[in-house]
């Protein structure tokens, strides 16, 4: 005998979905929009995590003395300069290498699996975030430090035409910060609507 027809579509359905993959999705808020690139939550809390964990190579970009929004909104601007240029890719084995670092600096071992639970991340989505990383120091690199050191210039003159440099950058892409509890922030150096 034929189910009724709405049972029949409830059956359908509850079959359909229990044969579909379960995938968490994040849920997540904004908290600056750079050019057309979106900075969330999520993205603040891993960067900081991130910086605990990892050593920076290029220290001008992971300043403890600036804010890490700050610092995350940067690392977005650059990252939409470098765009896909072959200049400024790194090889696989430098997102390897990099991955293995973050992996070894965890003690325990298991703090690193549980990171990537706790992040909802694989091993693969972090090798594209260290990438995005890797993309963003090379082109500080190539036009911030490389001048500068090219020039005879120490640490401190870096820092200083790191400073000017990114300001300038920021002048020229719409940079909107957002603070959950208060409307937009009021942070110095963002443009706020």
């Amino acid at each position: 005998m034929p189910l009724p027809f709405p049972r029949a579509i409830a059956v359908t359905a509850a079959t359909l979905l229990t044969a579909a993959p379960v995938r968490a999705e994040r849920i997540d808020r904004v908290v600056a929009v750079v050019g057309d690139r979106v900075v969330t939550h999520w993205d603040l809390q891993l960067e900081q995590t991130l910086d605990e964990h990892m050593p920076c190579p290029e220290p001008v970009l992971c300043d403890p003395q600036r804010p890490a929004l700050d610092r995350l909104v940067d690392r977005a601007l650059i990252r939409g300069l470098a765009g896909d240029t072959a200049t400024y890719r790194p090889g696989p084995e430098d997102v390897e290498l990099r991955l293995a670092a973050l992996r070894d600096s965890w003690q325990p071992p298991e703090g690193y699996h549980q990171l990537l639970i706790a992040m909802g991340l694989s091993e693969h989505d972090l090798s594209g975030l260290l990438y995005s990383r890797l993309v963003v120091e090379h082109y500080v690199q190539r036009h911030v430090a490389l001048p500068v050191y090219a020039a005879g210039g120490d640490e401190h003159t870096y820092q200083q035409r790191y400073d000017d440099w990114i300001l300038e950058q920021r002048d020229q892409v719409r940079i909107r910060t957002i603070d959950a509890d208060d409307g937009p922030a009021q942070d110095p150096g963002l443009e706020t609507p």
